[in-house]
């Protein structure tokens, strides 16, 4: 057993309170930025609302007959054995393929060491970074950004599970470089469902930003899940859109959230 004395623990207690200050000012740093517009992600917030619209609101649409984002859906899993997947739930691949192989899509499984085949003959500037994550999910966020960037299509997490068939055409019909459903309103851009043209532009970028953010730096950030949000998660890749969007002058127009 420890005892602390009063002041100690009063200086104890503060401390700890100025700690969790700067975890959480850390964790919002790159959300609220000198490069943020509320209304870009308001806009991507439309897109995809417009697209949850009746089937047939859609049935007449005027956007490009061929999407520029390929009829493709990819999924990451260590390997292709989905039974160790989850106790808890059933992956969702089965289920993409009974909702979207019927309309010519094409539905991927990624296995890590595809992932590693990938970096090794497309990315091999990113290796070393890929490779020196302490942790799994962070080599799973930069893998997901990866493989659309190599092939195109559609990225969905095995706990994601397709709702609309027709939707998902709508948002491809935009003739949108990439699409990210936004998180928490218009505070950032989530990273478990999204979908980009090949060799899309913005996603060369995150992969730029995600590699910068492999390095020293995140070892600060002494939470673990935090330091995965801001090396290679949601917050990255919010901050990644902003600065593109600021910097290039895109934003919306081709984007759409981008």
């Amino acid at each position: 057993m420890v005892i602390i004395s009063g002041k100690r623990w009063t200086r104890f207690i503060t401390v700890g309170i100025l700690s969790l200050v700067l975890i959480f000012s850390i964790h919002l740093l790159d959300f609220a930025n000198p490069f943020s517009n509320p209304d870009e992600l308001s806009a991507s917030m439309d897109v995809i609302t417009a697209c949850a619209k009746s089937d047939s609101e859609h049935s007449n649409d005027s956007h490009s007959a061929v999407p520029k984002i390929p009829n493709v859906v990819h999924q990451i899993w260590k390997t292709t054995d989905l039974q160790t997947y989850s106790t808890q739930m059933t992956a969702s691949h089965d289920s993409w393929k009974q909702t979207l192989e019927p309309l010519n899509y094409t539905i991927n499984l990624w296995t890590d060491d595809d992932i590693l085949q990938l970096i090794n003959g497309s990315y091999p500037w990113l290796l070393s970074t890929y490779e020196g994550y302490p942790q799994n999910i962070q080599r799973a966020d930069m893998a997901r950004l990866l493989v659309i960037h190599a092939e195109g299509g559609i990225y969905a997490d095995l706990d994601v599970y397709p709702t609309s068939a027709t939707q998902i055409q709508c948002l491809q019909r935009l003739n949108l470089e990439a699409i990210f459903a936004p998180v928490s309103g218009t505070l950032g851009l989530s990273n478990h469902f999204f979908m980009a043209e090949p060799r899309s532009p913005f996603l060369q970028w995150a992969l730029y930003e995600g590699k910068r953010r492999g390095g020293a730096t995140s070892r600060f950030i002494p939470i673990p899940y935090l330091r995965v949000f801001w090396s290679t998660g949601p917050t990255m890749v919010t901050a990644a859109f902003r600065k593109y969007a600021w910097l290039y002058g895109r934003g919306m127009d081709r984007t759409g959230g981008p």
